[in-house]
């Protein structure tokens, strides 16, 4: 079938010229490309979200490791101030010490608050992870950009939020640590049997002998320590930097560094398509002729 040979002909011809472009554009895109895929051997979306993932885990698993003795010593000195409120008054302190008692409960109440927001936000914080790594593991076409950028928003938001309410919980610490061993003091002038009660239940004395439990100290260690919490302020700050840094690292380089065929300018994209209509219609007459 000689008539196929003038089109093989032409196939022949045009590949070397598609060739040629790409080779063109790939020469003109590699050092972009590679100042590119440095970046992001560092910073990119998917490390940001591993290692918030990472970060969530370890913060988790240090609220688990408090939770359940804090919830304890709170339902104690709950009980406590509870029964305090019933107990006749007596004596020229007695308002005093009733303030002082309500003003370390309600730091308590704060701290309870504030710990059960974190975990919410924990929770919104993976739940959004997990949202992002689904999507990034996904063909880019496969999900709305708006929707993407307002989990993105939600994710980032999210994260702060539970920094925010890490760095609120160093003052109620402060509040705890200032003001638990003044408070069972007023509880025990108040009533000795309503603090007998509440030493008994966490076994420990309001002036212990060597081998007994302090109360305030039991209050105050079953919530965070205050460097503890300084930590953990300053990896999540760091994590959301972090974070916030891909988001724009990515946004620059879909702005500002786009694709190389993006970029043509109107001449360049002009004299390609003359190349290509002349070597076409010079490879058109060789068919006619044939």
């Amino acid at each position: 079938m000689p008539t196929f040979s003038p089109l093989a002909a032409t196939n022949e011809k045009i590949r070397p010229l598609d060739a040629i472009w790409n080779e063109e554009d790939d020469e003109e895109q590699a050092p972009v490309a590679q100042n590119r895929s440095c970046v992001l051997k560092v910073i990119n979306n998917s490390y940001a979200q591993h290692i918030k993932l990472f970060v969530l885990a370890f913060v988790a698993l240090i609220h688990f490791w408090y939770l359940n003795e804090f919830l304890v010593k709170f339902a104690a000195f709950d009980k406590m101030a509870q029964d305090v409120r019933y107990v006749k008054p007596y004596g020229t302190n007695y308002a005093n010490d009733y303030l002082s008692i309500q003003y370390t409960h309600q730091a308590l109440i704060d701290y309870k608050k504030n710990l059960w927001l974190t975990v919410g936000a924990m929770c919104a914080s993976l739940a959004a992870t997990a949202s992002l790594l689904t999507i990034y593991s996904s063909p880019h076409d496969g999900y709305n950009r708006a929707a993407t950028n307002l989990i993105r928003i939600f994710d980032f938001s999210s994260f702060v939020f539970i920094t925010f309410l890490l760095f609120a919980r160093i003052s109620y610490a402060i509040r705890l640590s200032t003001n638990a061993q003044p408070s069972l003091r007023a509880a025990s002038r108040i009533s000795q049997t309503v603090f007998d009660e509440f030493g008994a239940t966490l076994d420990c004395r309001l002036h212990p002998t060597m081998d007994e439990k302090n109360c305030a100290s039991e209050i105050v260690t079953s919530a965070f320590p205050l460097h503890f919490l300084e930590y953990l302020v300053i990896l999540c700050v760091l994590t959301a930097a972090y974070i916030g840094l891909a988001y724009l690292i990515e946004w620059c380089i879909r702005h500002y560094f786009p694709p190389t065929h993006e970029k043509l300018t109107p001449i360049s994209a002009i004299s390609r398509n003359l190349v290509a209509s002349s070597r076409c219609s010079s490879d058109n007459s060789v068919l006619i002729a044939a």
